[in-house]
């Protein structure tokens, strides 16, 4: 029997269902469809989802150099992690939220 070697990263290799979703990163996923419609952009660079964070309410302390050298920093260590050059925008919700973005 092969033993599991913890050291590896935990590979997710379908996105998550709906159902697996808070209501609160459903309600950030279609508000970045929204923005992406009324921006008229498919593709997004993870920064911009701050303005859409801002208009749900969320907020950061902090300021924004701080947050953009902590945001990228986290971004790589997910990456390292998961083993996947880009995350699913649920997952950069997720890092959002774990540096202190908060809703007002």
């Amino acid at each position: 029997m092969t033993k599991k070697n913890d050291s590896l990263p935990t590979r997710r290799t379908s996105p998550p269902r709906p159902d697996q979703l808070s209501e609160e990163t459903v309600e950030f996923l279609t508000a970045l469809d929204l923005y992406k419609r009324k921006e008229m952009r498919s593709y997004l660079k993870f920064e911009e989802i701050f303005p859409v964070l801002k208009e749900l309410g969320y907020g950061f302390e902090g300021t924004q150099a701080a947050l953009d050298e902590a945001f990228d920093a986290a971004l790589d260590a997910l990456r390292e992690e998961s083993g996947r050059l880009f995350p699913s925008w649920s997952e950069v919700f997720g890092v959002a939220l774990e540096l202190g973005w908060q809703r007002e």
